[in-house]
């Protein structure tokens, strides 16, 4: 078994992607008649994978949404990606690779939006091709714990020995579900106002907006020295 495993979040956490997404998000169910800007998406359905989002829209609203909706947006999102998109935790990834802790990732999203996340910022190469976990691979995504289990079971870790990097309720939610130690990183550009850090600070975990200080917290949690980055 792994002693520590140290999972993280793609959305949010490695890429700093919500608030993107959500603005192309918005601008696409325009187009099938429902409103919402781009803060009211940050604030309703980050974390949520598309097909969570579309049965709560059709639910509300009546309206109809392709099951492929998202599917057709991928286009969009990836050009916006090309010129905006940044890594959010590199310096954390690059200690924890020298200091040889397993790490892997844990993402509502599908594998090749993971997949192409990490090579367009440059951070694929600190994850093997199984060390890449996604919600088409269990039957409940976030908040059910189901993804994270299979992260740990997958790996080799117990999920008292797993450390989560989360930025979302539906994260924190699931990562507390799975008995896992969490850590919330609130560095990424959709994570600066006062009502989504509120939102975050009622799971009672430990908010960090800093590379350093969340390298210095995972470093606590793993009994490592503490000394300078």
């Amino acid at each position: 078994m792994t002693e520590n495993l140290v999972i993280f979040d793609c959305d949010g956490v490695l890429v700093d992607s919500e608030f993107i997404a959500s603005r192309v998000f918005s601008e696409a169910l325009l187009r099938y008649g429902y409103t919402i800007s781009t803060e009211e998406c940050i604030r309703r359905f980050t974390g949520l994978n598309e097909d969570t989002c579309r049965e709560i829209i059709m639910k509300e609203s009546g309206l109809n949404i392709p099951v492929d909706y998202w599917t057709l947006e991928q286009p969009n999102l990836l050009k916006a990606y090309e010129t905006e998109l940044t890594p959010l935790v590199q310096p954390v990834l690059e200690i924890l690779d020298t200091l040889k802790i397993p790490l892997c990732v844990a993402s509502n999203s599908s594998r090749s939006y993971v997949l192409y996340c990490l090579e367009c910022t440059k951070q694929l190469r600190y994850f093997s091709d199984k060390s890449i976990f996604t919600s088409q691979q269990v039957p409940r995504p976030k908040p059910a714990p189901d993804l994270f289990l299979l992260a740990a079971k997958e790996m080799g870790a117990r999920p008292e020995n797993c450390i989560v990097v989360e930025d979302s309720p539906v994260g924190a939610q699931a990562a507390i579900a799975a008995g896992m130690q969490v850590l919330m990183f609130l560095g990424g550009s959709h994570a600066r106002s006062s009502w989504y850090r509120g939102q975050i600070a009622i799971y009672n975990k430990p908010m960090l907006s800093t590379c350093h200080d969340l390298s210095y917290a995972i470093k606590k949690l793993l009994n490592i020295s503490l000394t300078a980055d």
